[in-house]
């Protein structure tokens, strides 16, 4: 799979409301998906992440979503970046989908030229912190992300597939060497320094930060996970579960956003959301709400052990 290059991308253009409405209608099986004529369709946008733009468009028949990387990060255009990251996303869910089916989305179309991947819209889903920040804890839902890791990372691996395989989609995704090193300076190394993107509100965690960072324990630790992350080229990995990645209706779960996709050691995806958990565990201040978090990381776990499992020993 070739990595398209951004340089040549001379034909690029940021798409607005009606832009999208317009590439769209020139796509037969996308505007028959939605059904009707363009004028037909209601579009918007609905971008709330970092990186991208990302528009809904509905029609009669159905709805797609629309994701076109920008030049520069979405919410700091001083902040400069290559336009491919639509391009993993797109090789990443053509990877995975075929053994997930119903725990993420199709990539039902990729424009190299644009940049923008279009997959389906996710009418009546919620994303998943959304839905906790709002009281509302979906028992099934940690158990399907589980699933999801456990099939995901166990069918990209060398326990599924021939080494000639693994190493030609090694190869394709160790271009997304921009995001990586986003994983390994924001999430592995500059949380264990001072640095300027650390803050915290609550001066009482300072001297537990300064603990932290002084430990020659912690920073042997870190280290090692950094290592290990950059060394051990297990699987191929969503690279940012966390969930805000996560849409749900209570019931039919989806894993979305994976333009940090990169081959890594299976258990980054588990610890990423198991991490993520336990940050929202300390976000929230009364003992149900907490027990419910501990019921999910223990049923995520679960969920990911059994699985993974089962198939090793198929």
């Amino acid at each position: 799979m070739t990595t398209p290059n951004a340089q040549q991308a001379s034909s690029y253009t940021p798409l607005d409301l009606e832009g999208v409405r317009t590439f769209l209608a020139t796509l037969p099986a996308i505007a028959a998906r939605l059904g009707s004529t363009p004028d037909a369709w209601r579009v918007w946008e609905v971008s709330d992440g970092n990186l991208n733009m990302v528009f809904l468009a509905e029609g009669p028949q159905g709805s797609v979503c629309l994701k076109q990387s920008l030049p520069h990060v979405r919410v700091d255009p001083s902040w400069k970046m290559p336009l491919d990251r639509t391009f993993f996303e797109a090789a990443y869910l053509r990877a995975v989908f075929p053994h997930v089916p119903d725990l993420t989305t199709e990539c039902l179309h990729f424009d190299a030229e644009q940049f923008i991947l279009i997959v389906p819209g996710l009418s009546g889903h919620t994303v998943m912190r959304t839905a906790m920040m709002a009281g509302h804890f979906y028992p099934s839902v940690a158990a399907q992300v589980g699933d999801f890791v456990a099939r995901s990372s166990f069918a990209t691996s060398l326990l599924a597939e021939p080494f000639e395989r693994i190493m030609d989609r090694q190869i394709c995704f160790a271009r997304n060497q921009t995001l990586t090193r986003i994983t390994v300076d924001l999430v592995l190394t500059d949380p264990y320094h001072d640095h300027p993107r650390n803050h915290w509100a609550d001066p009482q965690i300072t001297p537990i930060v300064d603990a932290l960072r002084a430990s020659p324990a912690v920073q042997a630790r870190s280290d090692s996970l950094r290592l290990r992350f950059l060394s051990a080229p297990q699987a191929l990995l969503h690279g940012d579960l966390h969930t805000g990645s996560i849409m749900t209706d209570g019931t039919d779960t989806r894993i979305i956003d994976g333009e940090f996709a990169t081959y890594g050691p299976i258990g980054f995806d588990a610890g990423l959301f198991t991490g993520n958990l336990i940050l929202s565990l300390f976000a929230t201040p009364d003992r149900s709400g907490q027990a419910l978090h501990l019921d999910m990381i223990q049923t995520f776990w679960t969920s990911f052990k059994k699985g993974f499992l089962a198939l090793w020993q198929c």
